[in-house]
């Protein structure tokens, strides 16, 4: 049985992001996801955060996409099948992950001059950015390897 609620670190991005005049998530929920996947992406985690946030589970728990996403992620950082049905290690890897994630959504989103809205956009923009110039030398490098094995066994 999941736990009632669990504990987050919140801090400036959280507040700036998802609570505050000009949020643009929706609620908390949805914005620690995103920030788990932030962290998950960027290998950012937190293994002693701070737990000054709290939150029911069933606000992921209940709404299909997040606890999708939730469990994905679970899955992924521990490549361990139980995972994917086990809240309690759902909860430890979306946490610390998330607590990553809201520090680089801190210090690269709502620190910056501008618009919080600009900026998040700018941000997705540039990891996508990085993420095609990166599967593009990927792509290089195993057509280089290719061509360099038929060269060997001529």
């Amino acid at each position: 049985m999941p736990p009632a609620t669990f504990f987050y670190e919140q801090n400036e991005a959280v507040e700036q992001l998802a609570a505050g005049e000009d949020a643009i998530f929706e609620s908390r929920t949805p914005f620690l996801v995103f920030a788990a996947s932030v962290g998950y992406n960027r290998d950012h985690w937190v293994e002693n955060h701070d737990e000054d946030g709290e939150m029911r589970w069933n606000y992921i728990g209940q709404n299909k996409r997040l606890a999708m996403i939730t469990a994905a992620l679970a899955y992924a950082h521990t490549e361990d099948p139980d995972a994917i049905s086990d809240p309690e290690m759902q909860i430890n890897v979306l946490t610390s992950f998330a607590a990553g994630g809201a520090r680089i959504l801190k210090r690269e989103v709502v620190d910056e001059p501008g618009r919080n809205l600009d900026n998040l956009i700018t941000f997705i923009q540039d990891h996508r950015e990085a993420k095609a110039t990166e599967e593009r030398v990927g792509v290089l490098e195993q057509i280089e390897n290719e061509v360099s094995s038929f060269r060997s066994s001529e």
